[in-house]
């Protein structure tokens, strides 16, 4: 699997628009789209999203959808700054 962790600043205020709009099952439906979740902190005003994906091929798809920029245009207008990103290979385990 293959995905990204990112972490955000939200803007005072700004929070449950985030949580709505990044729980929108309508991403879902990307090529190769496992899952996604969203941490929000207990303090201040930041969030982590992970996004996974089944390999690297349907990530970066997704990465360069024009939709994509779409929907990253509606975050970006709710956090104070450009989000921190990290691509990667997920190795999980289960319990």
């Amino acid at each position: 699997m293959f995905g990204t962790v990112g972490r955000m600043k939200v803007k005072p205020g700004k929070m449950d628009e985030l949580v709505r709009l990044m729980t929108d099952s309508e991403g879902a439906n990307a090529k190769g789209f496992r899952f996604s979740s969203l941490l929000v902190a207990d303090e201040g005003n930041e969030a982590v999203v992970t996004v996974i994906f089944e390999d690297k091929d349907s990530y970066f798809a997704m990465v360069h959808d024009p939709k994509t920029d779409e929907n990253f245009g509606k975050i970006m207008a709710l956090l104070e700054g450009e989000p921190s990103w990290t691509d990667g290979e997920w190795h999980t385990t289960s319990a």
